[in-house]
This record gives structure tokens, sequence and C-alpha cells, in this order.
């Protein structure tokens, strides 16, 4: 009877745990990441993944069919920022250094990488890359060859929306080999680059720790030269390594699969935009 009862305790515990994280999630009942759906075609309900799409269009249909018709005003209430053009992404600027990686429309040449239990990876209604609760990482890599491998700066602008972890983890080239700049690891406030001396951005010297609120537009900069690493977070830099003699390598494990240009987040729901490439003349 003890362990009919223990079995018992157990199932109500996972059964209350996958109900309500898919409440969390999702904002619709489930379990963990199922739900019970209609299928469009046949009408017939069946248990499927649930996805970020779906919850979110579901809580907005009903209200959109009862929302009652309004009169357009005359004139906005408040001033609204014009909407800057985005440019196609991979596409060059006049200029030929500078190339957008991430058009607003799609995920173009980016991939959503395998982790294994990642989230929803989407662009959203504002244009910009969104990333749902994962297992684990969630994330999407670049699926052609990255324009350069140093002399180069990548940008983008970073949102945590929930979670507790990195909302960003860069992952980027340094000549032959790659790195990680990670905003808020290991917890939520630990930033540094993965890997130098086979050392984890939590164990070298390029850790700080630093504190990150939730929706708030972070914008993260890399910059790769011949002869060093340097990593700003709102433009107060975080890293400033020199290479020479120092091995610098990714953190064995799911990142691996974020070459060669990869963001990712670990169990965080996040969005990014504005995401730039700057390929930097070579230093005499």
């Amino acid at each position: 009877m003890k362990k009919v009862g223990g079995f018992l305790l157990f199932l109500a515990v996972f059964l209350g745990t996958g109900i309500a994280m898919h409440v969390a999630m999702y904002q619709r009942p489930g379990l963990f990441i199922w739900s019970l759906q209609a299928d469009s075609d046949s009408g017939r309900t069946a248990i499927t993944r649930t996805t970020l799409e779906l919850a979110q269009a579901e809580q907005i249909a009903p209200a959109a069919e009862a929302a009652p018709a309004k009169e357009a005003p005359t004139a906005p209430a408040v001033q609204v920022e014009e909407k800057k053009e985005e440019k196609p992404a991979d596409s060059k600027s006049a200029d030929q250094n500078t190339i957008s990686l991430f058009d607003g429309k799609n995920l173009a040449k980016w991939k959503k990488t395998a982790f294994g239990g990642e989230g929803d990876v989407f662009v959203n209604e504002n244009s910009e890359l969104e990333f749902g609760f994962g297992a684990v990482i969630t994330g999407v890599n670049w699926g052609e060859k990255p324009p350069a491998t140093s002399n180069f700066e990548i940008s983008l602008e970073a949102m945590k929306l929930d979670g507790n972890d990195f909302f960003v983890a860069l992952t980027f080239p340094v000549k032959e080999e790659f790195a990680t700049f990670v905003v808020g690891g290991w917890g939520g406030g630990v930033v540094g680059l993965s890997c130098v001396d086979d050392l984890s951005a939590m164990e070298n010297e390029t850790m700080t720790i630093d504190g990150f609120g939730k929706d708030l537009w972070y914008k993260i900069r890399v910059r790769v030269t011949d002869e060093k690493i340097e990593a700003w977070i709102n433009d107060e830099e975080k890293v400033n390594l020199t290479t020479k003699d120092r091995k610098i390598s990714l953190l064995p494990g799911d990142i691996e699969l974020s070459i060669p240009i990869g963001i990712a987040a670990y169990q965080t729901r996040a969005k990014y935009r504005n995401i730039v490439w700057k390929n930097l003349p070579k230093a005499k």
C-alpha cells in the first residue's frame, strides 16, 4: 500500500507540475508542451505539441471577435516613431562592409538549431526574432559560411522576456576556432567568454557579474581582430582579451551546434532585432 500511495503522490505531483508549466508557457490548458488540438482539415481532436503561435492566436481571436468596431480617430493620440526600412538578410549596405543578417520577415539563412527539446523559433508580429521556452537550449545558427573569420564586428539587440538564465549566447568564429559571448548565464548574472584556455565564462578572467531586467533591450556587440576579442553591452566594455598564446574554443556540448554563427538562450524566452555584421579593415 505504501508503494501504491507513493506512486499516486508522485503521479499527482508530476501531472500538477506539467499542467502548471504548460499554463505558464502557453496560457492555455495542457501538459508540459502538449495539449488537445483540433485538426483544421478533419475536425478530429488529438494530442499534439503546443506552439506559441497557436496559443497567441487563440488568445487574440476571441478578443478580436468581441471587440466592437470603432471609428477611426482623426489624429493619433501619441506620436509613433517612424519605423525604419529593414534591409534584406545578408545584404550589404552602401559601404559594402555592413551586412544585415536578419530582415524581420523570415529566418532566411538562419536555421533553428536542433539542440533537442528546444522551444519555438519564429518571427513575431513586430518583425523580431523570438525564442520560446525550451527544455534546455533554444537557438538559431547561420546556414552558410560566415562573411569573415577575423577583423569583424557582430551586433544585435536582445530582450529577455521570461526565464532565469542566459538570454544571449552569441557564438562566432575566431580564425580557425569559435567562441561564445554569454550574457546572463549560470543563474542569470554571469557575463563572459567561453572558452579561454579550456575555462568557461564562469571560470576565466573575462567573467563579470551583472543584472538583467525583463522587457528591456540590451545592445550586444562583439569585435574580433587578429590580436583581440572584445565585447560590449550597451557600449560598456565587458571583454578585452588579447588572444596571442591563448586557446580559444567552445564549451564542449550542445553549444557546439551553434557554429559558425549562432544565437541561443537557456530555458529563457527572448527576442532579438537589428542583427548586423560589419567587416573591419585589417590592422597594419
